[in-house]
């Protein structure tokens, strides 16, 4: 695995750790309520996935540009 790849999928690792305990963060204090947890995990995983798709072929295609 080449280093922008790696690099990417860390930053999109990071960013996910963050993310998901700002959300439990959330969750405690009652500002999002659970119910709507429980109803959005499903899409958030899904967006979740789309992102890292979308860097991995973002980064496959920066490092084999056309003409490579």
């Amino acid at each position: 695995m080449s280093n922008s790849i790696a690099a990417t999928l860390r930053l999109i690792g990071m960013l996910a750790v963050v993310l998901l305990g700002a959300l439990a963060i959330l969750v405690v204090l009652d500002i999002v309520p659970r119910e709507f947890l429980q109803t959005g995990a499903v899409k958030l995983l899904l967006v979740l996935a789309v992102v890292a798709a979308v860097a991995l072929v973002v980064a496959l295609l920066a490092r084999k540009g056309p003409g490579r």
